[in-house]
C-alpha cells in the first residue's frame, strides 16, 4: 500500500482500541470485550487467565456470570479504555 491509497481516517480524540493477539499479556482485573467475526458477543472482567494465554475465564458483565474462552477458537480480544476521574 502505498501513501496515496492509503485511507485517512478524522482524529476523533481517543485512542482506537486494538485487538490482543498474544492472550498471555492480559492481566486478571483486565476490563475486556470478546469478539466474533467482528462482533461483540460479551464483556466483563478477566477473573482467570492460563499462564501461555490459551484459556481466559471472564467475569461477565450485566450479572451473566463466569465464561471460559479458548485462544484456539479464534476470538478477539479487546481491551476497554477505563476513563479515569
Amino acid at each position: 500500500m502505498n501513501s496515496r491509497s492509503r485511507k485517512i481516517t478524522p482524529h476523533t480524540g481517543s485512542p482506537r482500541a486494538e485487538p490482543i493477539p498474544n492472550w498471555s499479556t492480559l492481566s486478571r482485573a483486565d476490563q475486556v470485550e470478546i469478539h466474533n467475526h467482528g462482533q461483540v458477543i460479551t464483556s466483563g472482567c478477566i477473573d482467570m487467565l492460563a499462564m501461555d494465554g490459551s484459556v481466559l475465564w471472564l467475569q461477565q458483565d450485566d450479572g451473566k456470570g463466569r465464561a471460559l474462552f479458548l485462544h484456539s477458537d479464534g476470538l478477539r480480544v479487546y481491551r476497554r479504555l477505563v476513563k479515569q476521574s
